[in-house]
């Protein structure tokens, strides 16, 4: 395990409501329209690796579980749990780093050779739903830096893993 981080699948609860604490509320609260995956609307693809459809269909477990892997893939962004040590940090340089815009850290991750396990009886809940202009009025020079700076952190992890298959 010590080369796995632990995916935390991430949803949005309409603004308002309780946050679910166990799957089953989750789950009913998905069905009502209350609750849907992370950015489901605005970039489904930053968290489709994660399989909601797949991680829905289990049935809640008694206990937290691995329950599949997740290849990695361009433009994820998993939240997860690591262990303390071994993991590369956080690439401060960048940004707000959400939404189009490449994880560093986790395609570090995928070229390190880390596996993104699923965790069924886990989850992650942001409150409100994500919505197109609700940002601030710098996120689009933020996302424009950390578009640059990003093609330069390629070619760092290319000199930091020479040997690694992988890429971003």
């Amino acid at each position: 395990w010590a080369r796995v981080v632990f995916v935390l699948p991430a949803f949005e609860v309409r603004l308002g409501l309780r946050p679910p604490g166990t799957k089953a509320e989750l789950l009913r609260l998905w069905d009502a329209g209350d609750a849907r995956p992370f950015y489901g609307t605005l970039c489904p693809r930053c968290q489709a690796p994660t399989a909601f459809g797949r991680w829905r269909a289990l049935p809640p477990p008694p206990r937290l579980r691995v329950a599949y892997e997740a290849p990695w893939r361009d433009p994820w962004e998993p939240f997860f749990v690591a262990p303390a040590r071994g993991v590369p940090p956080f690439d401060e340089r960048f940004l707000q780093v959400t939404l189009l815009s490449p994880s560093p850290q986790a395609c570090e991750l995928h070229v390190a050779g880390f596996r993104f396990a699923v965790l069924d009886g886990a989850f992650v809940a942001h409150r409100g739903f994500k919505e197109p202009g609700g940002f601030h009025g710098a996120r689009e020079a933020e996302l424009s830096l950390n578009r640059r700076l990003f093609r330069g952190f390629r070619a760092e992890l290319q000199q930091r893993y020479p040997g690694s298959p992988r890429h971003c």
